[in-house]
Formats: C-alpha cells, structure tokens, sequence
C-alpha cells in the first residue's frame, strides 16, 4: 500500500481549530497528595514489618534504606508522568475531540452539562462526560465550555437533548 494515499496518515497531518489547555494545578495537587498519604502508609508497613522481624542493625537499615530509595523513585515516576498527563491540551477538530489516545466525535456526545467534584470545587474547575467513556476534566470556569460545545454540536448538524 502506498503510504501517500494512507487516509490515516492525512488525518495526522490535520491541524486542530482549537486547543483546551486543562489547569495544572488541579491534575497535580490532588495526585501529589495521594502519591505521598500512599507513599508514607507503605514506607509505615515497611516499618512495621522490619521490627517484627527479627534483624540485625544492618540489615534493619539496609531494609529501610531499600525501601525508602523505592518509595521515592516511585513517587518520582508517578509525578513525572502526572506532570506529562496534565500538560497535555483538548484538540478540538471540525468533527471530533482528541486527548490522549482518545478521540470521540461530534455526533456521539451525548451529555454537555460540568460536573463538579470535591478537588474541582477547590480549584474552580469543571469536569464534562461527554459520553463514550471520554471526560473533558481540568477545565477552569472561567471557560464557558458547555456554550462552546453546544454551538460545536449545532455546528456539526446535530442538536442534543440538554439535562
């Protein structure tokens, strides 16, 4: 097949009309202290366990130590790839929306209306499921995205039933 006439390859090469940047603050906060409240109950089992068991000093604090470096190359990885997830913007096309590797179009939203939990009333932020298991999240209220998407839909030809 001749990569020229690929149609996915053109689709690659397509420029999104809009990109939704999601608050960052809101994605890390809430990551970075669960990362640590996990961290800390496994570095206090760890503990727990070393003195139950019967070692020598060398071996308790070469435990420890193991343990320690583990939990904070853990914690580590888990904010890099928190800090890489979260910077990562909505691109909006003329028929769909793509983050990540996901993707859903005009014609299968199904749902306009934020949602709001616990972390998005802190950092005034809005969360929208626009069905087929994709969530626009991250999203500061500041942008009135329900408007923006409900004029994409009418847009694309298509009206939705608004809950």
């Amino acid at each position: 097949m001749n990569p020229l006439n690929n149609p996915s390859l053109e689709r690659t090469a397509e420029k999104p009309i809009y990109l939704l940047p999601q608050l960052i603050k809101r994605s890390m906060v809430p990551k970075i202290i669960s990362l640590l409240a996990l961290g800390l109950i496994f570095y206090l089992g760890v503990l727990l366990n070393v003195a139950l068991l019967n070692l020598t000093a060398g071996q308790e604090t070469l435990t420890k130590f193991g343990s320690l470096v583990l939990l904070l190359f853990l914690i580590a990885v888990g904010l890099f790839l928190s800090l890489r997830h979260s910077h990562e913007n909505y691109l909006f096309y003329p028929d769909r929306i793509e983050f990540s590797r996901k993707r859903i179009y005009y014609r299968e939203i199904i749902n306009t209306s934020p949602k709001q939990d616990f972390w998005d009333k802190v950092f005034k932020t809005n969360s929208y499921n626009l069905g087929n298991n994709f969530y626009l999240k991250h999203l500061s209220q500041q942008i009135n995205m329900e408007d923006y998407l409900k004029q994409l839909l009418v847009y694309a030809g298509r009206t939705v039933s608004y809950n």
